[in-house]
């Protein structure tokens, strides 16, 4: 059984689901995916959680290709009103208060003692038992090297967790306190992760690609952009996973799952208004 966790609302169905599609491509091992949600009304209106009928659509997929495969979706909610509803990052422009909702792993009794967490807009080339199957017992996390670094600093869209290990050293727990009290220009939850872990792994790009080649384990498409506006930061715009045509028309390779997520969107109609 290879355990894996996301962390989704319904505004991130359509990338939930490109990413799983293939997945079960490439693997045929039973999965045990965990979800993490979160629908806090009272600090964003827009964002809505799981609820069965998306876990039952995400899990007929897993399920199509082992029939001991599972997908679970766990209101995480009351946890992050009490642990990161607040401090100076909580209204960060940059990035979505989302991001740091996998930090509250270590609270959740229902996640094991070894997980892959796995950022949403993530797109698999290969099998994750390549992934699954490093040896993390001396670690916390095994992560790629983020783009651009020359220390240990890891990428933390792709990580492989020792939450046995993580549970006993308190290193969510001390991520969890930094996102809350030290002030981050961006990459919140990142920073707060390389900073509280002392026990990392550094693991090859294969298992997260920034771009698309043949031999990557996982593509994860947070770096496709189109253009990028002259002498500045700012991007164009940024092609996500859930926008199909772009996608069609950047990267073919990938039309079998948009093939079946056009036929998964036909038959759940009501899912997707």
């Amino acid at each position: 059984m290879i355990n894996l966790l996301y962390c989704v609302d319904k505004k991130l169905l359509t990338q939930q689901l490109v990413s799983l599609i293939s997945l079960v491509h490439y693997t045929k091992e039973p999965l045990n995916i965990i979800n993490f949600t979160v629908e806090i009304p009272e600090f964003n209106s827009k964002g809505k959680k799981f609820t069965e009928r998306e876990d039952k659509l995400c899990e007929s997929i897993l399920k199509a290709a082992n029939p001991n495969s599972s997908y679970k979706s766990i209101d995480v909610s009351n946890l992050f009103r009490k642990y990161l509803l607040f401090g100076p990052n909580i209204n960060n422009k940059y990035y979505s208060y989302y991001v740091t909702v996998r930090l509250l792993a270590h609270l959740v009794p229902e996640v094991p003692d070894k997980v892959i967490y796995l950022d949403a807009d993530t797109i698999f080339n290969g099998d994750i038992k390549n992934l699954w199957d490093i040896d993390v017992s001396n670690c916390e996390v095994a992560g790629r090297r983020d783009r651009g670094r020359i220390t240990h600093y890891f990428q933390s869209g792709v990580m492989l967790l020792n939450m046995k290990k993580i549970r006993e050293t308190g290193m969510l727990k001390r991520a969890c306190e930094l996102c809350t009290s030290k002030k981050y220009f961006c990459y919140i939850d990142m920073s707060a992760l390389n900073t509280s872990c002392k026990y990392r792994k550094l693991i090859s790009k294969k298992f997260n690609s920034y771009v698309y080649k043949k031999n990557c384990i996982i593509h994860h498409v947070c770096a496709t952009r189109e253009s990028k506006f002259w002498l500045s930061k700012k991007w164009k715009h940024r092609i996500k996973t859930d926008e199909i045509e772009y996608m069609r028309k950047i990267y073919p390779v990938y039309n079998y799952i948009y093939d079946e997520l056009e036929r998964i969107k036909e038959n759940n109609k009501e899912l997707f208004n």
